[in-house]
C-alpha cells in the first residue's frame, strides 16, 4: 500500500513481513503454516532495492538480494548478494560495489554486464533470467541451506565467478 517501499515509519516492506507471519499463524490464511518464518529473505528492484537492503537491518530477515539499487545499510547483517545492471545509467554500479567494502558479513557484488535498469525484467532470457536465475540460487542456499548451489557463490572458480561474458564478481568472506 505504497509508493516508496522503502520509506515509512515502519517501512512498508518490513510491514510485508509483518503481515506474512501474521498470515502463517492464521488458520484462515492460505499461507498458515507454510512460510518458514526462520528463514527470510528480501529482493526487489530498484527502489525496492533500496527497501530490500533496508530491510538487511532487521533481525527476522536472514539475507537480501536487492538488484539495481543494492546497498550496505547500518545494522546491516548478511549474506548480501548485491545486484547490478553494467549498463545500467539509472542507478549505476559504483553503489553497490562500494557498499561491499562496508559489509562486515559474507556478501558478493555481481554486475550483468549486459544489464540496462529495466532490460533485464523479462526473466525468461538474457539478462533476465541471469538475474532470477543468480537470486532463486542465493535465496536457496541461504534460505533453504540447498548446498548443491553454493557452487555459484563460493571461491574463486564460483559459478557467477567464471562466467565472464555474463558477470563481473567481487566476494567478501565466501571462501
Amino acid at each position: 500500500n505504497s509508493m516508496n517501499v522503502a520509506q515509512g515509519t515502519p517501512k512498508p516492506m518490513i510491514q510485508g513481513v509483518d503481515w506474512v507471519i501474521e498470515q502463517n499463524g492464521n488458520a484462515m490464511s492460505p499461507l498458515y503454516q507454510h512460510v518458514d518464518v526462520n528463514h527470510i529473505g528480501a529482493t526487489g528492484h530498484s527502489q525496492g532495492a533500496g527497501a530490500a537492503s533496508s530491510t538487511a537491518s532487521d533481525p527476522r530477515i536472514t539475507t537480501v538480494a536487492p538488484i539495481e539499487g543494492a546497498r550496505i545499510v547500518p545494522g546491516s547483517h548478511g549474506p548480501a548478494l548485491l545486484l547490478c545492471g553494467g549498463m545500467d545509467t539509472t542507478i549505476p554500479c559504483a553503489s553497490a560495489m562500494s557498499s561491499l567494502g562496508s559489509a562486515q558479513f559474507p556478501a558478493m557484488f555481481a554486475s550483468n554486464l549486459a544489464a540496462t535498469h529495466t532490460n533485464w525484467i523479462s526473466p525468461t532470457s538474457g539478462p533476465g533470467m541471469a538475474f532470477a536465475s543468480a537470486t532463486t540460487a542465493w535465496f536457496r542456499v541461504f534460505l533453504m541451506g540447498d548446498v548443491s548451489l553454493k557452487s555459484w557463490f563460493y571461491g574463486p572458480s564460483c559459478k557467477m565467478c567464471t562466467d565472464t561474458a555474463t558477470w563481473s564478481v567481487m566476494q567478501k568472506m565466501l571462501d
